[in-house]
């Protein structure tokens, strides 16, 4: 019975030896392997707005959207128009026209859902053309990242510190023949 009691103390001792070897030893393992992750940061933003694709399609949507707004300004002055020309009928006469009502309401309806589709269409237009920036932006972050073995790149907005050598945006700038 005894030599079962001193087994199990050194059956504890081990194990509290074991458990303290495992703490001591992973945390500089821990440490090492974050010292050797290498983070950068990008200004994304800024790279974007720089890019010549980004003007160009910026020129582009604000053509698209004035025309846009020139065919729904006619429309709706037309519809205004029809409006006010019943209402003055109305006044004339004194009775209302529920058949002209309907009409002016369906009118009204369908400006409604044209101007809709026109602002969806103007969504889907401009997500067009800044998808293949955006994907020409993050080709150039992941190959700079590769070649020189950053872990992670953040954009540069949402950090809160950081030290200029971690910055990749000129690099990236560069990459995309930028000025």
């Amino acid at each position: 019975m005894s030599d079962f009691k001193g087994i199990k103390v050194i059956s504890r001792l081990l194990f509290v030896a074991l458990l303290l070897g495992t703490f001591f030893t992973s945390r500089p393992a821990v440490a090492a392997a974050n010292a050797a992750q290498k983070i950068g940061v990008v200004d994304y933003g800024r790279i974007f707005q720089m890019m010549p694709e980004t003007k160009a399609a910026e020129k582009s949507m604000q053509t698209a959207k004035v025309q846009t707004n020139q065919e729904l300004g006619k429309m709706q002055a037309s519809l205004q128009a029809a409006v006010q020309t019943y209402l003055k009928q109305k006044q004339k006469t004194g009775k209302a026209d529920s058949a002209q009502e309907r009409a002016l309401q369906g009118r009204e309806e369908n400006f409604r859902k044209i101007a809709a589709e026109k602002s969806n269409t103007l969504a889907k237009k401009e997500k067009s053309l800044i998808l293949p920036i955006r994907q020409k932006i993050d080709a150039a972050v992941a190959s700079i990242a590769k070649a020189e073995g950053f872990n992670m790149i953040f954009d540069k907005n949402v950090r809160v510190y950081g030290d200029a050598e971690s910055d990749i945006t000129y690099k990236v700038l560069n990459r995309l023949k930028i000025k």
